[in-house]
């Protein structure tokens, strides 16, 4: 008898109910399974698998940005988007806790952030854009002289 489909996720807040779901493990047995309070997956294929194949998080969208391709020409791709997720069934201790997946860019990941290396990678971004401020002023100082050049 299969089990009953496994309702959306939403983000619980107040008297939000806890979601739980009977798991059929692939292996064998059975679990009750309970979303996180973050937990915003829906689960709908979730109802039978793997043990160690079970994951809870939310994701986070990114900007998008004019990538050039040189099969596709320029396009949007969104940069700096992400998942924070948690494994618990895992046999990695590090994604057994809540962690981060970074995608700096489209389909390219930075795994099993923990929140200090996340931080890291922040300060680097807030570091580069430092940077890009600057080239900016110079690159504005430097069209302004060359447009006076021009007939």
């Amino acid at each position: 008898m299969p089990n009953p489909p496994v309702p959306p996720a939403t983000v619980r807040s107040g008297n939000a109910p806890v979601r739980s779901w009977v798991r059929r493990i692939t292996q064998g047995g059975q679990l009750t399974e309970t979303c996180p309070p973050y937990c915003t997956d829906t689960h709908f294929n979730d109802d039978s698998g793997a043990v160690d194949d079970l994951t809870h998080g939310f994701h986070f969208d990114g900007p998008e940005l004019p990538l050039f391709d040189s099969e596709q020409g320029s396009a949007p791709v969104p940069v700096l988007a992400g998942r924070v997720q948690i494994s618990p069934y895992s046999i990695s201790q590090r994604k057994r806790a809540p962690h981060l997946v970074l995608e700096p860019v489209q389909d390219e990941v930075i795994e099993n952030l923990s929140p200090d290396e996340f931080a890291e990678i922040i300060s680097k971004i807030r570091a580069q854009c430092d940077v890009l401020d600057e080239i900016h002023a110079r690159f504005v100082a430097i069209h302004a002289e060359w447009t006076e050049t021009l007939p």
